[in-house]
Parts: structure tokens; sequence; C-alpha cells
């Protein structure tokens, strides 16, 4: 029993710490999609087709 003394205090704090990164974490995406970065980020990386037009843009999805 002596062992264990303060070892639920240190399991809180850890539990605790992982929360409060969750929350940081998804602030961080609230904000980024907020701001069009994720919008931004998503039509960079999308095909070459999506910036000629839909028709190009549905014959790549096609082709694909």
């Amino acid at each position: 029993m002596r062992g264990s003394d303060g070892q639920s205090t240190v399991e809180y704090l850890l539990v605790l710490a992982a929360f409060v990164s969750a929350v940081g974490a998804l602030g961080l995406l609230w904000h980024a999609g907020r701001d069009g970065v994720l919008v931004n980020l998503a039509t960079t990386s999308a095909s070459h087709g999506f910036e000629q037009g839909g028709v190009f843009l549905l014959k790549d999805v096609m082709e694909y």
C-alpha cells in the first residue's frame, strides 16, 4: 500500500493533459476550417482537372 501513494493523482494529471490536448487540437482544426485553410489544402491537392472546370473534373473522376 505504501508504494501506490499518489498514483491516482498522477493518473488524473495524465488524463487531464490528454483531454486538454484533444480539445486544443479540435480548436485548431475549427479555426483552420473557418479560415478556409482546409479548403485551400483540398483544392491544391486535388487533381489537375479541378482548375479546368466541371466537365474535365468529371472526365478525370470517371477515368480514375
